[in-house]
């Protein structure tokens, strides 16, 4: 699955959207801003932009959008997390949590959607030896990667709907 190219993702995107026709000018504009990007990554935003639009027609927009959004998910998921205070008596080393995160995230651009449960295990079973946020954020990366599925934290409000509770800041950048 790493060795995706332009043409495979400009192919994915033509399935996906079977009856969307661009002009000359969008096509070439889809391809300046589209090529350059790391494809492997690239296919997984244009299937959760499909996922997330299910309409006969696709906007640039919404590919690098969730590119954007990928992109932000594996930077934030290989940050350095440094842990405020000591709540459970655990030592965890800093070069064996960032070790652990770069292997996993690493994995995770390797892997397929079927594999987001072996993905899981194997990142929880490192938490003796990495903090808990940074397999949290591992685990927020992996499953926008894989399954196109945002995280979703919130509280029920006295109607019924769900307020979000923002946990990270969108424009980390």
């Amino acid at each position: 699955m790493n060795d995706r190219t332009w043409d495979d993702n400009r192919e994915a995107i033509n399935q996906l959207w079977p009856t969307h026709e661009w002009s000359q000018e969008e096509a070439k504009l889809v391809r300046e801003d589209l090529s350059p990007l790391d494809q492997p990554m690239l296919y997984d935003a244009i299937r959760n932009a499909k996922r997330k639009h299910d309409t006969p027609f696709v906007h640039l927009k919404w590919l690098l959008d969730e590119y954007r959004e990928l992109a932000r998910l594996k930077k934030h998921a290989l940050k350095s997390t440094k842990t405020k205070e000591e709540k459970l008596g655990l030592s965890i080393n800093d070069e064996t949590d960032e070790s652990r995160r770069k292997e996993l995230v690493a994995w995770i651009d390797l892997c397929r959607p079927q594999d987001f449960d072996e993905v899981e295990r194997k990142s929880l079973d490192y938490l003796p030896q990495m903090h808990s946020l940074s397999c949290h954020k591992v685990l927020m990366y992996a499953r926008s990667r894989l399954l196109g599925q945002d995280a979703r934290f919130g509280r029920v409000n006295d109607s019924g709907d769900v307020e979000p509770i923002p946990l990270f800041k969108k424009d980390n950048r």
